[in-house]
């Protein structure tokens, strides 16, 4: 029987941040959009930045100023399946909010490439 993904382990420049189940990757590319118009399908196209993003568990370690100050590093995306994913040149996208309601950090990396290792 073959395994699907269930969890993957994210590292920021070698260091495992721990995260929530259910962190997602996008590897960018185009993005289209579609519009009929007089019988005819137009399309219009744009580039989707590479992405990868969850929710860092928030304890007494995980500093949300250092996080939200991450910028230029190597983000790997390790899947459960053996897949392993690296996103060059990642920053965070806004600033890390602590969620004391779920003791969790939403947190998400933009970069320049995304490539499978």
């Amino acid at each position: 029987m073959a395994q699907i993904t269930g969890k993957a382990t994210i590292y920021v420049d070698g260091e495992q941040l721990q995260m929530e189940n259910g962190a997602k990757a996008n590897p960018g590319g185009i993005s289209r959009q579609f519009e009929r118009h007089g019988g005819r399908t137009y399309g219009r196209e744009e580039e989707v930045v590479p992405s990868v993003e969850g929710n860092v568990l928030h304890t007494k370690d995980v500093d949300v100023l250092t996080l939200s100050a991450i910028e230029d590093a190597t983000i790997i995306f390790e899947c459960d399946t053996g897949q392993k994913y690296v996103m060059r040149n990642g920053a965070v996208e806004n600033p890390v909010e602590i969620d004391a309601g779920s003791g969790k950090s939403a947190i998400k990396f933009v970069g320049d490439s995304f490539d499978k290792q």
